[in-house]
């Protein structure tokens, strides 16, 4: 199978292009026609499990004007063959004055009526302190409020340093390192 077809990697990248811009200025019209019109299309959005167009053009059509502004933070798309793709996402934007982190996966298929989203997905990230709050109380980990800001601070500093060596590329190919065994 081709991977990553340079010719459809443009494609699928120019369209993702055209999404970013509908999505931020909430072109429904466009969003729309990106979309499988057919009854087997899917999108989970942050609050919602959309089945068939139908049920995503009304979601889209009803939704409030609110900014859905967005800085793309980490895109990864990957082609499979010429006419299926995966765009990947990651996102950050502001919701309620808070900054938020979200991810999205979106599904393309060439069809006869060109690429469509057979199927996406939307989320966002708990907050950090919301995050820490919850893993203690179902761990059972007592956790003063005291400390909620503290340890959320090194999480987050954890999770940069994490980011940072996950993003170093290591070929496939590499062994991990072996396991001590005494």
């Amino acid at each position: 199978m081709l991977i990553d077809d340079p010719a459809t990697l443009a494609e699928i990248s120019a369209l993702h292009e055209v999404y970013e811009s509908a999505l931020i200025s909430n072109d429904v019209e466009t969003l729309d026609c990106l979309f499988w019109e057919a009854p087997q299309a899917v999108r989970y959005g942050v609050t919602e499990c959309l089945y068939g167009i139908e049920e995503i053009r009304t979601f889209r059509q009803n939704r409030p004007k609110i900014d859905l502004a967005r800085e793309v933070t980490r895109l990864a798309i990957t082609t499979l063959g010429t006419d299926t793709a995966i765009v990947n996402l990651e996102f950050r934007r502001q919701v309620n004055g808070m900054e938020r982190r979200g991810r999205q996966t979106q599904f393309w298929r060439r069809m006869e009526q060109g690429w469509k989203i057979v199927s996406a997905h939307v989320s966002i990230m708990p907050e950090t302190a919301s995050y820490v709050r919850t893993a203690a109380a179902r761990i059972g980990l007592p956790l003063d409020a005291a400390y909620i800001d503290p340890v959320t601070e090194d999480l987050e500093r954890t999770a940069a340093a994490a980011e940072y060596l996950m993003g170093f590329p290591l070929p496939q190919i590499v062994e991990a390192a072996p396991v001590f065994e005494p």
